[in-house]
């Protein structure tokens, strides 16, 4: 099943100026789409996941309406073919 990655503008830089990446294969989990994500942008997994491979404090990924970092991170089951990566919007 095709999935489509949406960016965030703070991504295009890392992602040859796509907002949008369509990916095709089977994924089981977010961890599955974002490990054939790197095969075509590899710069975006150093924006996305840190030093220890988990998506960054500051950076959401949900699958559909679904923030994973609620779920299972990663290991989240897909259930949408729409994938958002953005920054977290915070202030005081």
């Amino acid at each position: 099943m095709p999935i489509t990655v949406h960016l965030s503008g703070h991504l295009k830089p890392f992602s040859n100026g796509e907002v949008e990446v369509i990916l095709s294969g089977e994924f089981a989990t977010v961890g599955d789409v974002l490990d054939s994500l790197w095969h075509q942008h590899t710069a975006l997994r150093d924006r996305v996941l840190n030093e220890q491979g988990e998506i960054r404090q500051h950076v959401n990924i949900f699958v559909g309406s679904d923030d994973v970092k609620r779920l299972k991170g990663l290991a989240t089951k897909i259930s949408s073919d729409d994938l958002h990566i953005f920054n977290a919007v915070s202030g005081g």
